[in-house]
């Protein structure tokens, strides 16, 4: 056999090798490379794991300051704040929002990171027949600006905003919990004769002086 002949044996040879593995690993499990046993075991993992579901979270709402103006306001009694988490249809929440820079050095460009960006909370609100969540808005507004044209202090108007998720099985277990200390930024809502769905309110809410969280 010349030795061209016994190249293509060679490579020939490795193929059939290469074909070989792959129909053993074919055969082996067709479920990422896994057999049937094995991929229950990995779906037993995965169940007990289990999941958070976007739909299960709660909102809370108080006055940072218990003496505060704000602190009287009925949003805050015992009575609405039995009921104003469950007023809460949709929410963002933000974990970490960080800024970047960027320089260069030669044909490499070297990210760094400058500082944690403090952004806004966007909650909506289904609205109550009596306009709890629109009435609440105005007497935050009043509480931060006076009619003299001068501006309250934020002492008397910053509020303690916490979003918690929880299990499907339960309420009182609540793995993730993320405070904010806010301030209401922007309220509003659109209007259309032949829009008959409940009204809904989403308030807009300005992070402030994160190290006061906890």
């Amino acid at each position: 056999m010349s030795l061209f002949g016994e190249k293509i044996g060679v490579i020939e040879g490795e193929s059939s090798g290469i074909n070989s593995v792959i129909e053993k690993e074919y055969h082996r499990g067709q479920w990422s490379g896994m057999t049937a046993a094995e991929l229950s075991v990995v779906a037993q993992e995965l169940y007990k794991i289990g999941t958070l579901s976007s739909a299960q979270y709660i909102v809370t709402l108080e006055p940072l300051n218990k003496d505060s103006e704000i602190s009287y306001f009925e949003m805050f009694s015992e009575k609405k704040q039995n009921i104003f988490p469950f007023l809460a249809t949709s929410c963002s929440l933000s974990i970490l929002d960080a800024q970047t820079d960027s320089i260069q050095a030669g044909h490499y460009q070297l990210n760094h990171i400058t500082s944690n960006s403090t952004s806004d909370v966007t909650i909506t609100f289904l609205e109550t027949k009596t306009g709890d969540i629109l009435r609440f808005a105005q007497q935050l507004k009043a509480a931060m600006f006076n009619r003299n044209g001068t501006q309250s202090t934020p002492y008397q108007y910053l509020m303690k905003l916490n979003i918690s998720l929880f299990p499907r099985q339960t309420r009182t277990v609540q793995y993730i919990n993320q405070p904010f200390v806010v301030a209401l930024q922007a309220a509003s809502v659109e209007l259309a004769a032949q829009n008959k769905d409940p009204l809904e309110v989403p308030l807009t809410f300005i992070k402030m002086f994160p190290m006061l969280a906890k």
